[in-house]
């Protein structure tokens, strides 16, 4: 058994009035998977949980109070050591495998940031990135599109997506479709989601 916390945190500035717009700063980030290591089997060794680290910011584009674009920039990168050959003999053999596991997952964490075999270079391949936008008009319809990208060597997932919302009072119905652009095959390509939302009791705060 093992204990996880999430940290995370978020800002949203005041609306900023430009010269044919307002504009709003929104930035946050999201620290998740926090604990120690887990057994995922009788007598297995223990593995570090997958901690997790996501930051982003984004711009609202307030044109008038009907018509709003928000454009979101998001960076994401696993915080999980990488195995290494530290004797240094050309293998990563059970003496490797066994100093690699006596890192604790605070120690994991740090080393996550320097550890990638070919350097400086291949941390930033490590760190995945989504872009998106969305228009709204009178907070009631939205219309979205992102794009998601890894590294060809860390996985190569690359999506496009494009999406609908509606809101009517406390419910809210949202529509997207997943296109891959990797040549690489994945089962999350020509995904077509539906989600439909119901707030209770919500509070609207406008600034």
């Amino acid at each position: 058994s093992s204990f996880a916390v999430d940290v995370a945190g978020y800002f949203r500035s005041r609306e900023i009035a430009y010269s044919s717009f307002s504009g709003r700063w929104r930035g946050g980030f999201n620290l998740s998977n926090l604990g120690g290591k887990i057994n995922y089997d009788q007598g297995g060794q223990e593995n570090f949980i997958p901690t997790n680290l996501r930051f982003g910011g984004g711009f609202d584009f307030i044109f008038d109070q009907d018509n709003t674009l928000g454009l979101t920039l998001e960076f994401n990168k696993l915080l999980v050591p990488t195995p290494k050959d530290f004797d240094g003999d050309g293998d990563i053999d059970a003496d490797d495998n066994a100093e690699y596991q006596e890192q604790s997952f605070f120690e994991g964490i740090f080393s996550s940031f320097g550890d990638a075999p070919d350097g400086f270079s291949e941390e930033l391949k490590e760190v995945t990135w989504a872009l998106g936008a969305e228009y709204m008009y009178q907070d009631a319809f939205m219309v979205r599109t992102g794009l998601f990208n890894e590294s060809e060597e860390k996985g190569s997932r690359k999506f496009f997506t494009i999406g609908a919302g509606f809101k009517f009072k406390a419910a809210q119905v949202d529509l997207s479709y997943l296109f891959s652009t990797s040549q690489v095959r994945n089962p999350l390509e020509n995904t077509l989601r539906f989600s439909l939302t119901f707030n209770l009791g919500e509070e609207f705060i406008n600034d």
